[in-house]
């Protein structure tokens, strides 16, 4: 049994998780090292993955309203696919945000 979409719709999450990873200056995703004028941003990385996200919960949240009123077309099972790949996201994005919490924590004390 195959998951479609899966990869697609957490394509900006993957981006967020590869650019958190350490890498070498030089080696550094162009979306991150453009700055403040470029057009990749880390700001407008988390709010799209933020954005992608969201769209999986009211996914889900549509999904499981369809199986609850009888909704033609809608089955337990794409329910439940689509409430995992809810919870899969959100569970990406908190630990995420964690590494980036710690490493902002790290950062404020480090002695100047």
């Amino acid at each position: 049994m195959a998951i479609k979409g899966i990869d697609v719709s957490l394509t900006s999450l993957q981006k967020i998780k590869n650019a958190t990873q350490q890498t070498a200056p030089t080696q550094a995703p162009k979306e991150v090292s453009q700055g403040e004028g470029g057009k990749g941003t880390f700001a407008d990385m988390v709010k799209e993955a933020i954005q992608d996200v969201d769209s999986l919960h009211n996914q889900a949240d549509a999904q499981i309203e369809g199986l609850l009123t009888g909704k033609e077309g809608v089955t337990t099972h794409d329910a439940m696919i689509a409430l995992e790949k809810a919870d899969i996201a959100f569970q990406l994005m908190n630990s995420i945000r964690g590494k980036i919490v710690r490493a902002y924590e790290e950062v404020m004390r480090t002695q100047v």
